[in-house]
């Protein structure tokens, strides 16, 4: 049988392959297309060692366990070292989730986190730096375009963020009462229908930070009041855990280090950047 695709591949392109599997696990129909057509570009064709349709990550690593792949590149450990240490992680699961440096902040913020209303938030929490993770309540719905994406994923977060050098009461104030400009209140706007003041930032030197009128700002924070709840959870460390965060949930309106970043939105936030600007 001819093979499509190659049997070596460096550390660095098993390690992609492994996080677009993963990506792929947790993607739509449509979205695991892309995804799968990013893993042949490595040049990996799971149908050229197997004929059952899915994979995992841990059907990837047996084929690095069984010798059908072999990982090579300058740097790299030795194969027979890679394929120990993968026989000792492996153990009996079979599908692998993607790793977060501090399991402590995602078990507290995530895991078993404490989601609640806005109003209900811990106010000691409150004045402490720290995470923040955005869901719907029970029976909250976007409109159809963005909640048939949301049903199919396997994790229904919206938005994972943090408040570092401020606390986090300062900067949900950004985000969900627009006090300062706030990336998910710009987002949320833009998922809800709402368009911004037509051309208010024409000759501003920031052509991106656009806002709504009075009337719609305020019909957003009271639908953010109505149909989402909050988990947070202080935290002093190091905040690039973040990108690890939203790399393994995926939350449906977080642009940046999200895997799963959706077209829907950033045509819908080109959209009203270009309104706003005139």
């Amino acid at each position: 049988m001819n093979m499509k695709g190659k049997r070596e591949f460096t550390d660095y392109e098993a390690n992609q392959i492994r996080k677009l599997i993963r990506q792929k696990l947790m993607a739509s129909k449509n979205e695991q297309k892309t995804i799968r057509n990013r893993i042949r570009s490595f040049g990996f064709y799971y149908s050229d060692f197997s004929s059952k349709k899915g994979y995992t990550v841990q059907d990837f690593d047996n084929l690095i366990i069984t010798g059908e792949i072999k990982i090579v590149g300058k740097g790299n450990k030795e194969n027979k070292q890679i394929k120990e240490d993968l026989k000792k992680n492996s153990q009996d699961s079979t599908v692998e989730k993607p790793f977060v440096e501090n399991k402590d902040i995602e078990h507290e913020l995530i895991v078993n986190g404490k989601f609640c209303s806005i109003e209900n938030l811990d106010e000691d929490i409150l004045d402490s730096t720290g995470f923040y993770c955005i869901r719907f309540k029970e029976n909250s719905r976007l409109p159809d375009r963005y909640q048939r994406i949301l049903d199919q994923r396997k994790y229904k977060f919206i938005y994972i963020g943090k408040a570092e050098g401020q606390t986090l009461r300062e900067r949900l104030e950004q985000e969900l009462e627009l006090k300062r400009p706030g990336t998910f209140f710009r987002s949320i706007g833009c998922v809800l229908k709402y368009f911004p003041i037509k051309g208010h930032l024409k000759g501003k030197s920031n052509q991106n930070n656009f806002k709504f009128s009075t009337d719609d700002k305020l019909e957003i924070i009271e639908w953010l009041k109505n149909n989402i709840e909050l988990s947070i959870a202080k935290y002093e460390g190091d905040f690039n855990i973040e990108s690890d965060l939203i790399e393994k949930y995926c939350p449906l309106l977080n642009d940046t280090y999200n895997p799963m970043r959706l077209r829907e939105l950033k045509d819908d936030k080109d959209k009203c950047r270009k309104i706003a600007r005139g």
